[in-house]
């Protein structure tokens, strides 16, 4: 059963701007302390990305403007060719910087799906700023198709 928040979704303009649905098998909120919930089957939809996950926390300021969002659990987010997966993902809305971290048995990945062939950025962590083409990779590990080498991993990179 899915369960959407209207008070969420008029509050949670993310990284695109616009409107975010946000959906789960359960739902706790709390707007006293500005907080809510989401378990089972998360999904959040925003213009430019979506995001699945087995849990998330939206944290809301007193005008209930989305401050951060904490993904845990199979994280999965996709932007039209480009997919990240991880075991735990945070966005931070002040300063732009989403962070997705490796779990016990998988790396933090970025894939970038290509008919010639995916290019690839795994780390322990990988950091990156939403408006911008920067991207912080800790013990990082980066393939790409040998047609166009790193000119192929700086495309992904947005740079």
């Amino acid at each position: 059963m899915s369960l959407i928040l209207p008070v969420l979704l008029a509050a949670a303009s993310t990284m695109s701007g616009g409107l975010v649905r946000i959906s789960s098998d359960r739902t706790y909120y709390d707007r006293k302390e500005g907080f809510a919930c989401f378990t089972g089957k998360v999904s959040v939809e925003d213009p430019e990305y979506q995001l699945h996950a087995d849990r998330a926390f939206v944290y809301m300021g007193e005008t209930n403007d989305l401050k951060r969002i904490v993904a845990l659990g199979n994280v999965a987010i996709t932007n039209g060719t480009k997919r990240a997966y991880g075991a735990k993902a945070t966005y931070q809305r002040e300063n732009g910087v989403v962070v997705l971290r490796a779990g016990e048995d998988r790396s933090a990945e970025v894939r970038e799906v290509d008919p010639d062939g995916d290019r690839v950025v795994r780390g322990k962590t990988i950091k990156f700023w939403t408006g911008s083409h920067q991207v912080e990779v800790l013990e990082a590990e980066i393939s790409a198709p040998s047609k166009g080498s790193m000119d192929s991993v700086k495309g992904m990179l947005g740079r």
